[in-house]
């Protein structure tokens, strides 16, 4: 036994298995790794192994449904019933076996679109996951219909070696349409009460563990609440729950509806706090009415946060997911002592959007996601060890000099101003910036660590590297874009980077212009000080530039905060100390008057110096990284500074 996490590594025996410890690998569907294939290719495969290396008990691949399995031109289908298909998935349970990790499957409450045409749902008139279209009425023929592909399935699921199911129950997945008084509007034996509604998923779970003969641990992920007055409140949550639990052997307590308003809950960014769900699956614990393991899930950052939960009784196993994406090694090294090496997840939903929305599934701290399966085979070792110069000491130069260390090189760190950090420096300041703050803390502490050559108050000129550095890293970063609007300047108003650390220089009431993520996330900092702000945003949504999880909350977030207003389509004519003129979506000129005006119209690279550290020196190697090729991302300074140190 661990002496240091003793209740996170205390093994548990459930429905006859033996888990290891308590902490799960929550399931992703991993849609941006599909290629259309109807199995689990080499990259699926090689991120799931990787999740069995990280050393918790269970490993969910996500997901598995039951019918309409086909490649839609869009979704990751794997299907479980063609004989050559189960050759693939037999292979990913037993690669996640070679790591002593349970092999688990998640089971997907998608109803099929095939049998008829228009959409099933629960009941009339329920959106399909977060958006129309709109579903009708499952008749009780297509529900036992579903039910029993679903045991099939389950039973394939065993023949392939998986050991353990996580069925999915929550979020307002059609499925879990049934359980709630929102969506729930069927007047025969499956709807009405709280058993009736929960008659539906309870026949599916017996049907499921009669078909693997009760030889695989059953999981059930549900909404302890949705949030809306009319659907499952907390109290309704355990009482569901508590009839769950007979036909299952853990209980998941997840929250809130997979829309854009609720969803926030499900998948918390860094706005909503540390592990603000863990009090769902604490009440299901408190409330006496539970006989079997509860599973929390949301946000864990550390071992030490899942330690502290189990150990306070809030919950039996800790579901992760993102910060085993981070960092798939956080478990070994705060079980060696070496938590400060973890890199910390930063709870900007980049993987769950790029997974689902886009073409590559990415991670903003980690560049190797996305290439588990080739990027050993990416970049060479290096031939020598190579003297580096790094210009700029934000997040790309911190990264790109870790890496340098890591490889064998001398780099040598060059930042203008008294401290390492950069454009992250301001996440000292916000209190819903905690992660991205610890992230720019674990750089500054790792380059110190590692025993970099750093130089503080040095602004380096081009030709002090001549025949010093075998390679140049340039990472001078941006700077603040003034727009050709009259009194859009320094004199007027306080950028946006600057209004961090001096808000009590700052009137009551404020006038952000720019309704970017940065204009959108240091309005609801100052109106968490308590300004009264406004925004002059000209696109027709706040925040567009934003991934778009953590658009979706930001804009949530502000919409419910009284003290804000946000105003788009507008156009910014001419700016004073004290007000703000602009031209509405109608033509007309408005004014809004203020007490201090912030600038965020965005901003723009250091071309010009980065590109003379290339044209007026003589270093052999040279990259530009970072903001200085592109005011952009976190993610994408981070990559590049990777990538570039790879390849010297």
């Amino acid at each position: 036994m661990n002496k240091q996490f003793p209740h996170v590594f205390s093994p548990i025996r459930v429905n006859g298995q033996l888990f290891k410890n308590r902490l799960i690998v929550a399931p992703i569907t991993p849609h941006s790794a599909s290629n259309g294939e109807l199995y689990p290719n080499e990259e699926q495969m090689e991120y799931f192994e990787q999740r069995s290396r990280t050393g918790a008990a269970v490993v969910y691949c996500g997901g598995a449904k039951a019918v309409d399995n086909f490649d839609d031109g869009e979704h990751a289908a794997w299907d479980t019933e063609a004989f050559n298909h189960k050759n693939a998935l037999s292979q990913l349970a037993a690669r996640i076996h070679a790591h002593g990790a349970k092999a688990g499957m998640e089971v997907m409450g998608l109803f099929p679109m095939s049998l008829r045409p228009g959409p099933i749902s629960c009941s009339d008139g329920n959106w399909i996951m977060q958006s129309p279209p709109i579903g009708m009425e499952m008749t009780k023929e297509e529900m036992m219909f579903f039910k029993d592909k679903t045991a099939k399935m389950c039973e394939a699921l065993m023949v392939c070696g998986f050991d353990s199911l996580l069925f999915h129950f929550g979020h307002s997945i059609p499925v879990a349409q049934f359980l709630s008084p929102l969506t729930n509007h069927r007047t025969d034996e499956y709807g009405g009460s709280t058993e009736n509604r929960c008659r539906y998923l309870v026949e599916i779970l017996d049907a499921c563990r009669e078909a693997t003969k009760g030889r695989l641990t059953m999981e059930v992920r549900m909404s302890a609440t949705e949030f809306d007055e009319n659907g499952i409140s907390l109290d309704e949550g355990i009482k569901i729950a508590s009839i769950l639990q007979d036909h299952c052997d853990i209980i998941q307590a997840s929250c809130g509806m997979v829309t854009k308003k609720y969803m926030t809950w499900t998948h918390p960014c860094q706005h909503m706090g540390p592990h603000p769900n863990v009090r769902f699956a604490e009440a299901f614990k408190n409330s006496g009415k539970l006989h079997v393991p509860v599973t929390t899930v949301g946000a864990f950052e550390s071992l030490q946060a899942a330690e502290d939960a189990i150990a306070a009784g809030k919950c039996d196993f800790v579901a992760l997911t993102r910060q085993l994406i981070a960092d798939p090694e956080t478990i070994k090294k705060a079980v060696e002592g070496r938590a400060d090496d973890v890199v910390p997840c930063v709870k900007c939903m980049r993987c769950h959007d790029s997974d689902c929305y886009e073409h590559l599934f990415r991670c903003t701290v980690n560049p190797i996601v996305g290439h588990e399966a080739i990027w050993k085979k990416m970049f060479d070792e290096p031939t020598k060890s190579k003297k580096v110069a790094i210009i700029g000491g934000g997040p790309a130069g911190m990264k790109a000099a870790l890496v340098a260390k890591e490889r064998g090189h001398k780099p040598v760190l060059f930042e203008k101003t008294d401290a390492l950090g950069g454009a992250l420096k301001f996440s000292d300041y916000v209190e819903f910036k905690y992660a991205l703050c610890a992230y720019k803390n674990y750089l500054v502490h790792q380059v110190e660590k590692q025993g970099i050559e750093v130089h503080l108050n040095t602004e380096v000129k081009p030709e002090d590297l001549n025949g010093k550095y075998d390679a140049v890293m340039i990472a001078v970063g941006a700077e603040p874009l003034m727009l050709p609007i009259p009194g859009y300047d320094t004199n007027t108003g306080i950028v946006a980077t600057d209004a961090y650390g001096n808000e009590d220089k700052l009137g009551d009431t404020v006038v952000v212009v720019g309704g970017g993520q940065v204009g959108c996330e240091t309005a609801l900092h100052l109106c968490e000080k308590g300004k009264n702000v406004s925004i002059i945003e000209m696109r027709e949504s706040l925040c567009p530039d934003a991934s778009t999880t953590c658009g979706d909350e930001i804009r949530i977030i502000l919409s419910e905060t009284e003290n804000f207003t946000g105003i788009v389509n507008a156009k910014c004519k001419s700016i004073t100390k004290n007000s703000v003129t602009y031209t509405d979506a109608d033509g007309n000129d408005q004014t809004v008057n203020c007490d201090s005006v912030i600038l965020a119209a965005g901003m723009k690279a250091k071309t010009a110096l980065a590109d003379s550290f290339v044209t007026d020196n003589d270093v052999p190697e040279w990259a530009q990284i970072g903001d200085c090729v592109r005011a952009r991302t976190v993610e994408q300074a981070t990559a590049e500074a990777y990538n570039a140190v790879m390849n010297l």
